[in-house]
């Protein structure tokens, strides 16, 4: 590497490596995006199939995420993908679907299952989130580590009572991140309740996986180009891949691994210390079963996401139901239904066939919302292994830990970077913002 040019790997092509690479191909480094599938996207991507774009994981976002929503605006796939579709958010109690949209403790109080004495203490939430204000800095999530000491579900009881927790703020967490209460570090529920301040969720009007390709036509990716191993080498960092079949080999100034945990100290055995591949191994992934709905006609007027507390004992977590539109996920006249199983039920169901699960998160539905199957054109079951990371008690304190112990290599000269939602938050913001935080660093060590 004779030339002064600085030259990144990035290592896969999901929300964070291609956040990273956005900002590092803008700031004028060489940058080339190896990703071992055939499309970018990573969990975003989508089969399609008759003007349908089915996803096992939906792309809710929020006006809140006002980073991510710049960015996709920034990359030229606003005028398809935005403005965002509002999304209004029902709840089952009881077999029955009843509205959610707290904007208030009354709210609260309305909704089905919660006992209004219970739902009065949530006046200490507001109290809580002001005094811990600086430790939920959606930009440091490291700074929320004295705050990950005890569970989702320890917190909301001790302080609001049972019934919020099953019937409000379980619910409302794990509709997003798969985690289960009794695991969710109350860090998570804290960072995300003031990040969002009770904004309403959104869907993006095109695919995530179209945005996906709309940022990788502006860089250098190589699709189906499975990384070997990244190693140190005399003239700074080699990366070995296997490339549509063939090896090459990438010299760089710095690499980042954009993958999950696993993936990333896989790659790079001999240059992660032993407490990153420690923590990198303690972080647990929660699986994806989606039931995936192409219907002849929508039902309903407007996109509708359907929460399912686990006191009702569903297998399904989420049902989000899609009127089509002219560049959506369906056609102007169909609909789409996504049904999202629980972690667990996804867990158990890893080795059930296809047309069992489907005909059991089918029935599931019809229980509650008649008409699915009468309406189903086709549909197809979705799977992913790797979902989302469980953010359970601990977590942030090893970010912090790992941002300590980067700043010590980073200050030596090690230039491998590490990206992902784990380091961050559960969801596609979080993908996108640890991105560009390595994108900063690197463009800080490269100067």
């Amino acid at each position: 590497m004779a030339s002064r040019e600085r030259k990144v790997v990035v290592v896969g092509a999901g929300l964070a490596g291609l956040g990273a690479a956005t900002d590092l191909a803008r700031d004028g480094l060489s940058v080339t995006v190896l990703e071992r599938e055939a499309r970018p996207g990573g969990r975003a991507a989508c089969e399609r199939e008759q003007g349908f774009a089915l996803e096992a994981l939906p792309p809710l976002v929020s006006g809140a995420d006002r980073v991510l929503l710049a960015w996709i605006a920034g990359i030229g796939a606003g005028d398809d993908a935005l403005p965002l579709r509002p999304v209004v958010t029902g709840q089952v109690a009881r077999g029955r679907v009843s509205l959610v949209e707290p904007r208030g403790i009354l709210d609260v109080a309305r909704i089905p299952g919660v006992r209004p004495r219970e739902a009065l203490r949530l006046v200490r939430l507001s109290r809580l989130l002001g005094r811990y204000g600086a430790r939920l800095d959606p930009e440091r999530p490291e700074n929320a580590a004295p705050l990950d000491d005890r569970s989702l579900a320890d917190f909301a009881r001790l302080y609001f009572g049972a019934s919020v927790l099953d019937w409000w703020m379980g619910p409302e967490l794990c509709a997003d991140t798969l985690v289960e209460a009794d695991e969710a570090s109350r860090a998570l529920y804290l960072r995300r309740t003031r990040a969002r301040a009770r904004a309403r969720p959104g869907l993006p009007r095109a695919p995530l996986a179209d945005v996906a390709e709309a940022a990788a036509a502006r860089l250098r990716v190589l699709p189906r180009s499975e990384v070997r191993v990244v190693e140190e080498a005399a003239c700074g960092l080699r990366v070995v891949a296997n490339v549509d079949g063939r090896e090459r080999i990438f010299d760089a100034h710095a690499v980042v691994l954009a993958t999950p945990a696993p993936e990333a100290a896989r790659l790079a055995p001999a240059i992660l210390t032993v407490a990153e591949r420690e923590a990198l191994a303690g972080v647990a992934y929660a699986p994806a079963v989606t039931l995936a709905v192409a219907l002849r006609r929508p039902l309903g007027p407007h996109p509708e996401l359907v929460r399912f507390p686990h006191a009702e004992g569903s297998p399904l977590e989420t049902v989000l139901l899609e009127p089509g539109a002219g560049g959506s996920r369906a056609p102007d006249g169909r609909g789409l239904a996504t049904l999202r199983a629980t972690a667990a039920w996804s867990a158990s169901a890893a080795g059930l066939p296809d047309d069992t699960v489907e005909k059991e998160l089918a029935l599931a539905f019809e229980g509650i919302r008649p008409g699915l199957r009468s309406a189903a054109l086709f549909a197809r079951v979705l799977r992913l292994e790797r979902a989302l990371p469980r953010f359970g008690v601990g977590q942030y304190r090893t970010i912090a830990r790992l941002e300590g112990l980067w700043a010590e290599l980073r200050a030596s000269g090690r230039r491998v970077y590490l990206a992902g939602d784990y380091l961050v938050d559960p969801s596609w913001a979080g993908a996108l913002a640890s991105g560009q935080r390595v994108a900063r660093a690197v463009r800080a060590d490269l100067a």
